[in-house]
């Protein structure tokens, strides 16, 4: 789903999201992302409950508050 797919009320909590860097490997430990300014690794919070679940070929897989949404990089 994406973020745009979420409830309203859902996407409004959501902080912004900016995506810098996006580097994706077949090698999941050597992927990383820069989303707001910081670098990140899968599995990390982001923010109070938003968490980086994974990083895919094509952007990102999020979490929050119980809802998963893929955001694209551009």
């Amino acid at each position: 789903m994406a973020l745009d797919e979420l409830p309203p009320p859902i996407q409004r909590e959501i902080p912004e999201i900016s995506i810098a860097f996006h580097a994706y490997s077949s090698n999941p430990k050597e992927r990383r992302v820069m989303i707001n300014g910081d670098m990140a690794e899968q599995g990390e919070q982001l923010a109070p409950g938003l968490n980086l679940e994974q990083i895919t070929p094509d952007g990102v897989i999020l979490a929050y508050k119980g809802f998963r949404f893929h955001q694209g990089v551009r």
